[in-house]
């Protein structure tokens, strides 16, 4: 594609794509020549990415969210074929979503489905309860929690498995047919995720057949998503083999917002437990000051979040001083 028509592309489908491209026109200067320009899907990314590339590099950056993955890996390729940026240390970083995808000269790509899949680790959770909690590792209701977080996550995974398939089937379908509109997810299924409402009782158990819709191939595909191209069940089965068996790591690539949605939920319940006058799941009280927020998680829990060795790799190559 010629580089006027990528543009024009760009300012046609989405005006943040645009905006991306030419706020790195007007930000690009040679009097600056250790200035990173990195390229992010969205303004939440830079609350991940921004500190690991601070912090541990001491690299002053500019971000350009661009409004979408697709639309990062068009700034690529507008970028590279002009040669007016050729000194420029431009950075791309998208999610994998459920592609196969992998890191790539100057582009990053997760490992996982998302950088919200960081969050919702047990690695993360330990960290937290021994920070935020003030949990000792040895201590018995540490293990207790972990234990239960593992057995719960499970559940949810199984609650999931059908929605995450054919949402997976849904982005195949989008990819082989090159079509550039996307399912809107998150609008459709708000009532299921709802930001204020808890998905665990009390007890911090799952609560009961709230997901049940989303295990349903006739609701999702003529009630909740009735644009959405129609899976052949041939091809649901075969993806649900996939994700069902047993060297997939769901709580890699599964949606990150919806695993993100699971381990907020658990924080808020686990909160209210350790702090009550009478426990009922663990066997004495503890302190948490902090608040878990769906809506500030990023940016609160980035700390926390786990950094995996292929990010670690490629800040390296691209902004470690030999």
């Amino acid at each position: 594609m010629k580089n006027t028509n990528l543009l024009e592309e760009m300012k046609n489908s989405k005006q943040s794509a645009h905006v991306a491209y030419t706020n790195f026109v007007t930000a690009y200067s040679t009097d600056n020549p250790e200035l990173i320009y990195c390229f992010f899907e969205a303004d939440e990314d830079k609350k991940y990415y921004g500190g690991r590339i601070t912090m541990k590099y001491q690299k002053e950056f500019e971000d350009f969210p661009c409004g979408g993955r697709d639309f990062v890996l068009k700034a690529i390729e507008l970028i590279k074929n002009r040669t007016e940026y050729n000194e420029a240390k431009v950075l791309f970083f998208i999610d994998k979503d459920y592609t196969n995808d992998k890191v790539e000269d100057k582009l990053y790509v997760t490992p996982c489905y998302a950088i919200e899949n960081f969050y919702s680790t047990k690695d993360t959770l330990k960290r937290i309860l021994n920070s935020e909690f003030n949990m000792k590792e040895k201590d018995e209701n540490f293990l207790k929690v972990l234990d239960l977080y593992t057995t719960l996550l499970t559940n949810y995974h199984d609650e999931l498995l059908f929605l995450n398939a054919w949402l997976s089937c849904q982005y195949d379908i989008r990819i082989k047919t090159s079509a550039s509109t996307r399912l809107d997810i998150n609008e459709v299924l708000k009532n299921y995720f709802k930001n204020n409402e808890n998905m665990f009782d009390v007890s911090l158990s799952l609560r009961a057949n709230i997901f049940d819709d989303l295990k349903n191939k006739d609701i999702l595909e003529n009630t909740l998503f009735k644009d959405a191209p129609k899976i052949a069940d041939d091809l649901l089965e075969e993806k649900l083999a996939l994700f069902n068996s047993s060297n997939f790591n769901k709580a890699c690539i599964f949606r990150g917002k919806f695993e993100l949605k699971f381990f907020i939920d658990f924080l808020k319940r686990l909160k209210e437990e350790v702090t009550a006058k009478q426990p009922k799941i663990l066997t004495k009280k503890y302190k948490c000051n902090l608040s878990f927020k769906l809506e500030d998680s990023i940016s609160v829990l980035t700390q926390y979040s786990n950094t995996p060795n292929c990010l670690i790799e490629f800040l390296d190559k691209h902004l470690k001083v030999a």
